[in-house]
């Protein structure tokens, strides 16, 4: 009987002790920071460069932004973003340029459009948005470029 009940303290102490060894080198799965984009100006432009051959899937990016923008109580920011193509490449990079206008800013608001997405989208879902996001922009340095507005005349 003794030797019954130290045997199963015996064992009771190896799980514990196993369960903590592991918790120490097996950490859960921590969310990374996710991306930030916020404006300080009174409008502001967003260049993104994307590869010329990956102008659908931006655009099918820019669409589930639209629907994310929608489905959260983001309505003041989706009514002053709007998403514009340029005819021409003007960089030099060979890159299709796409122009965020947003006019007003709304202060304070992320415009991180991976951000916005993740809102609303499953996970699965999610990873394979952002991975067509990222694939679509050029692999130059210049990616994006923010740039800051203040209105200084109105005609």
């Amino acid at each position: 009987m003794i030797r019954q009940r130290l045997l199963m303290g015996s064992a009771l102490v190896a799980t514990l002790a196993i369960g903590i060894v592991l918790g120490m080198f097996v950490t859960a799965n921590t969310v990374e920071a996710q991306p930030t984009t916020e404006f300080s100006g009174s409008s502001a432009l967003m260049f993104e460069f994307v590869k010329p051959g990956a102008r659908s899937d931006y655009e099918a990016v820019m669409q589930k932004l639209g629907e994310a923008l929608n489905e959260t109580d983001r309505t003041d920011q989706a009514r002053g973003w709007k998403v514009f193509r340029a005819s021409a490449d003007f960089t030099g990079q060979g890159s299709v340029p796409y122009v965020w206008v947003i006019d007003p800013v709304v202060s304070g608001a992320n415009y991180a459009a991976a951000t916005i997405i993740n809102e609303v989208v499953p996970p699965d879902e999610m990873q394979t948005i952002y991975e067509s996001y990222t694939n679509a922009l050029t692999d130059g340095q210049t990616k994006a470029l923010p740039v800051q507005l203040e209105l200084v005349a109105d005609f």
